[in-house]
């Protein structure tokens, strides 16, 4: 099958995924669960009509770059505030050290090989997964929306930098190190320079070129986004964590809407979408789906995710009331994309066997379809409101079962509770 015959075909998928979302039943589905299942029915472990090979591949690491390209310029500490970030990355910090306990016990009993870069996947969010859900609840400018953002934010970046020391085959892991501070403050010192060079002059420069038939602010910004992933790379960096850089920093440089606009539509319209479907395209479902081990890696990683952000929701006590943490917990337990790109680069670099890989990304996508929900349903407030239909009546059994078990864990945990025994 020639490129371009595939290249349609994944086109078509990325088309018809949205339209899929608004069927009734399929209405709370989020479209990038729909591009990856649509796209393992596509691939060799479905009906066989589209690989990944040649400029297929290269395409989707492409959407791979946009897609931390947009959730770079998406990043606005400003509204999100400092102190949400600094309890986020005091959160995110429990939940790596939890996450070495549990990846250790899976080591032990022989079900991970490989548990540095798989322990570094399990404590990520979804922060561009996030945002949609909390604006359809109106919790975007809320406090709970803000510590949701801020602990989101941490749990994509903090796992970035380090997956890309932890996949450097070049240099010694002290070299690579060293590498990624310096990276690391270059890209800072040029996140600072665009502040600086930010003026209401310059805004206005910026829309004045939309409006022409070059578009050279959207040329200008490629030009960046290509700069700082090729930096990353001369670092023995990956190249994600450069577009994530290249995305502040537009951001930092600009408040026109009408220039994130196109990129956004530029990257959603073709490139991320690409990603998604030619992710699951790779996906390798045999080997999930005929192996008991695997399917245990599913339960276990599933169950993971949300273990090693229920301890740390804690810290939000003095901050939040009680009902909102496990919300909390379940909202930034919710990720998928990360989990996706770092599988993807693991399992190419040789770092991540398939069948975890697998079970990974399935268990992703679980938390995309299950967790969103519950958290909404907790937070709902009109008790008094019955739900209509099978899904809705058993969402709100299971979210009254989750609350009951996480009251009853919290008490359990408690320095009161503890000091009585």
């Amino acid at each position: 099958m020639s490129e371009i015959h595939g290249l349609f075909i994944i086109c078509f998928i990325a088309v018809l995924a949205p339209l899929l979302a608004r069927l009734p039943a399929l209405i709370r589905t989020p479209v990038v669960v729909l591009e990856l299942v649509l796209g393992i029915f596509i691939g060799p472990s479905g009906a066989g009509w589209v690989t990944s090979q040649g400029a297929i591949g290269f395409l989707g690491e492409f959407g791979l770059i946009f897609l931390f390209f947009q959730a770079g310029f998406e990043f606005n500490p400003g509204k999100i505030g400092v102190a949400p970030l600094r309890l986020g990355a005091f959160a995110w910090l429990v939940s790596l050290g939890l996450t070495s306990v549990f990846i250790g016990l899976l080591y032990l009993v022989g079900l991970v090989r490989a548990p540095l870069l798989v322990g570094l996947v399990l404590p990520t969010t979804s922060f561009p997964i996030l945002i949609p859900i909390l604006r359809q609840n109106g919790d975007l400018e809320s406090d709970f929306g803000r510590y949701v953002l801020g602990a989101a934010v941490i749990g994509e970046l903090g796992p970035i930098i380090l997956v890309t020391v932890a996949l450097s085959h070049e240099h010694s892991y002290l070299h690579q190190t060293l590498l990624s501070m310096v990276f690391l403050a270059i890209a800072i010192e040029a996140l600072f320079f665009a502040r600086g060079l930010r003026s209401e002059r310059l805004s206005r420069m910026i829309a004045r070129g939309m409006g022409d038939s070059s578009i050279l602010p959207v040329r200008i910004s490629i030009l960046i986004l290509l700069g700082f992933i090729s930096l990353a790379n001369k670092f023995g960096m990956e190249m994600v964590l450069g577009a994530y850089t290249a995305g502040m920093m537009i951001a930092m440089l600009t408040k026109v809407e009408i220039l994130q606009y196109r990129l956004t539509s530029l990257g959603s319209g073709f490139f991320v979408p690409l990603f998604f479907v030619i992710s699951g395209v790779e996906f390798d479902l045999p080997s999930l789906v005929t192996s008991p081990a695997s399917l245990a890696r599913l339960i276990l990683f599933w169950a993971g995710f949300l273990f090693i952000r229920v301890i740390p929701v804690l810290l939000y006590k003095r901050v939040l009331p009680d009902r909102d943490l496990l919300p909390l917990a379940l909202l930034t337990s919710t990720t998928m994309p990360l989990v996706v790109a770092v599988t993807f680069l693991g399992v190419r670099s040789g770092d991540v066997l398939p069948e975890n890989a697998s079970a990974l990304v399935v268990a992703a996508v679980l938390t995309v379809l299950v967790f969103p929900p519950l958290a909404n349903v907790l937070r709902s407030k009109s008790d008094a409101a019955q739900p209509q239909g099978i899904l809705a009546i058993a969402t709100h059994r299971l979210a009254g079962l989750a609350s009951a078990q996480f009251s009853r864990f919290t008490v359990f945990i408690s320095p009161k509770n503890w000091g009585k025994r």
